[in-house]
């Protein structure tokens, strides 16, 4: 039996259990390109922040269903971290980067303020890409049961998260 997923047909027993009352199976998750923030990742303070980033990330797939992974990158495309599984974060990564530049040119040209997000669908899910302050993005690859207006209202908390804890990173590395 399949389900179709973002990245096509996948077996009914590789997708994550019933969410309450069981425990979501483990799936990779990494944190990389800290030098995309000028940090070494030796500071205490610098691990806290790595572990915050990735809680934000994996808590956003547990609080919106279908969600397939997500990850965050530098505006340049160096992948940050990711909470993803059967998707290559790197090229992800760099993709967003596009995505965000081509945005942002778009928003510029037409004048309506600043790039927040854009979403693109496909015949099999969403890939959602929110602004992550001036130096990040967010991008959120689901499926295409998945309910979009939650999906929004979830993830733009988690983009102003991430934007805070990573101009923490940029406080830091300037004392």
């Amino acid at each position: 039996m399949t389900a179709r997923w973002p990245l096509g047909p996948r077996r009914t027993s590789e997708l994550p259990g019933p969410r309450l009352g069981t425990a979501l199976p483990k799936r990779p998750t990494r944190l990389i390109g800290k030098k995309a923030f000028g940090t070494d990742g030796g500071s205490g303070v610098e691990r806290e922040i790595e572990a915050d980033v990735l809680a934000e990330i994996r808590g956003l797939r547990d609080r919106v269903r279908h969600v397939a992974g997500s990850l965050v990158a530098s505006v340049d495309g160096r992948l940050v971290a990711h909470d993803t599984h059967g998707i290559e974060p790197d090229g992800l990564a760099a993709l967003s980067a596009a995505v965000l530049g081509l945005s942002q040119r778009l928003i510029q040209t037409v004048g309506p303020g600043n790039f927040a997000e854009t979403v693109t669908r496909g015949t099999h899910g969403y890939v959602a890409t929110y602004a992550a302050g001036p130096r990040a993005v967010l991008t959120v690859v689901t499926g295409e049961e998945t309910n979009i207006g939650r999906l929004h209202l979830e993830a733009r908390q988690v983009a102003n998260r991430l934007a805070l804890l990573l101009d923490a990173v940029s406080a830091a590395e300037r004392r």
